[in-house]
Order: structure tokens, then sequence, then C-alpha cells
């Protein structure tokens, strides 16, 4: 009797180990993900807009200096907002990471609690400024595009833009903003 315990024991700890053993290897065998650049994302939506508007390849040339140049700038405004974020719990330097501390638990200087907020639905005065830039932006680059494409090309391109953008929730008056 004890030896066919022993032996279910060593059939479940070989399973047990198998299993690990598995998981670790799946793990290996997913690709990293690749770090994306403005250059690849620039290169990707041109080709897109290539293969959906038959450009040329002047045209292609030109949007693609334009998609670059806008990737650049988005970019460059992810990092700078990257650089200006705290970091994530976990990853605070200095603290070994983990939980922030109980009781209240910010240390003597800190403050704490959220920045105050304006009326209802009133967006902070720096959101409402890369709000408008972002709009400018938008109008200035489609203008640009108006120029390079023709109006049979600029009219399919306005088609496929469509789907992409997102509804927005004050645009339903049946679904209450949460």
């Amino acid at each position: 009797m004890k030896s066919t315990g022993r032996l279910w024991l060593l059939a479940v700890c070989l399973l047990c180990g198998l299993v690990c053993t598995q998981a670790q290897e799946q793990e290996k065998k997913q690709l990293p993900r690749e770090v994306p650049s403005p250059e690849k994302a620039a290169r990707k939506m041109t080709d897109r807009m290539k293969e959906e508007l038959q450009l040329t390849d002047k045209q292609y040339d030109k949007l693609y200096k334009l998609n670059l140049k806008e990737q650049q700038e988005h970019f460059a405004t992810m990092t700078e907002r990257g650089n200006g974020q705290r970091p994530l719990m976990g990853s605070r330097p200095g603290r070994g990471g983990g939980r922030p501390p109980m009781e209240g638990g910010m240390g003597p200087g800190m403050g704490g609690g959220r920045p105050p907020m304006g009326a209802p639905g009133e967006r902070p005065a720096m959101e409402k400024d890369n709000v408008e830039k972002m709009q400018k932006a938008a109008a200035k680059k489609e203008k640009k595009i108006k120029k390079i494409l023709t109006t049979e090309q600029y009219a399919k391109w306005q088609e496929m833009r469509q789907p992409q953008e997102p509804p927005h929730p004050q645009d339903h008056p049946h679904k209450p903003n949460l």
C-alpha cells in the first residue's frame, strides 16, 4: 500500500514538473514585442494609403514625409508626457516597490488626494489647449493631404477614415456619460 502511494506521489510530482516546464517554454517562444518607431508607424500608414488609394510614387513620398512628421511629433509628445508622470507602483525608486504605506500614507511634505476639479464636464485648461492643438494639427494635415491627392482619392480617403473615428459619449443621447 505504501509503495502505491509513493508511486502516485511520484507521478503527481513529475506531472507538475512537466506542466511547469511547458509553461516556461511557451513564454520563451513568444517573441518580444517590437518597440514602435515613428518611421515604422508612418511607413505603415502610408503603405495602407498607397494600397487603398493607388498612389503614385510622388504622392507616396509626399504623404510619407507628412505622416513621418506627424508621427515624430506624436512620439515626442508621448515621451515628454511619459517623463512627467510618476512611476508606477512596484517601480518607485529608492523604496523597493510594493504598496504605498498605510495610515494616510504620504510622507511629510507630500501632498495627497486629488487635484481640485472645476465644474462638472469642464476640462482642465491644459487639456483644452492640447485638444485645440490637436484639432489645428489635424485640420492642417487634412489641407495638405487634400493638395496631394486627387479629388477621387481624397473622397476615398475620407471614407477610409470614418470607421476609425470612435464615437464620442456626448454624441449618444441614449447612453449616460459615466
